[in-house]
């Protein structure tokens, strides 16, 4: 019966034993676990801030890119109106003794006026170039080079066609004769 009970003692303290090996095992293995899912959230966490630093960069660079069409969107429009519209503007100047077709002009002036308005409004403007300007290729075309025209070198002799700026863009250059 001793030796029973010495059996059942050994079997008993080897049981303990493998309980307590298991027992450190799987702390140890919480540890581990801990380890590898902290690892993981400071991953996720580093990942969330990149998809929010690009979130950030694509939402700025729409922003410009939006502002950008606000402010130049309506370039298209204005190069296609600006030609028939200096061509009125020269009809409507030509000098004329019949006061009937005075009255005619003078409607298509104040019309001229308000077309001329709205550009401005929406930041359209002539350049205002005259002769004796500076000529400036950044602004200007050159139609024709005039020797002996009395004016100094580089120098705009007559303006052909006034340009055109949409904020601060050339949308039409002027177009001019330079003294060489």
């Amino acid at each position: 019966m001793n030796k029973e009970k010495d059996l059942n003692k050994e079997e008993t303290l080897n049981t303990e034993e493998k309980q307590s090996e298991k027992v450190e095992e799987v702390k140890k293995d919480k540890k581990d676990y801990k380890k590898i899912i902290h690892e993981l959230q400071n991953e996720i966490e580093f990942q969330k801030g990149l998809r929010n630093a690009d979130i950030a960069n694509l939402t700025k660079k729409r922003n410009e890119q939006e502002a950008l069409i606000r402010k130049y969107g309506s370039t298209n429009l204005a190069e296609e109106l600006i030609k028939p519209i200096d061509l009125l503007k020269k009809v409507v100047d030509t000098p004329t003794d019949n006061p009937d077709l005075q009255n005619y002009l003078m409607g298509f002036k104040m019309i001229i006026n308000q077309i001329d308005s709205a550009f401005e409004n929406n930041g359209i403007k002539a350049m205002g170039v005259k002769a004796g300007d500076e000529f400036d290729s950044n602004f200007h075309e050159a139609n024709e080079s005039l020797e002996n025209s009395g004016m100094e070198s580089n120098k705009i002799v007559s303006v052909i066609s006034d340009g055109y700026m949409i904020h601060d863009r050339v949308l039409i250059h002027a177009i001019v004769k330079v003294a060489k």
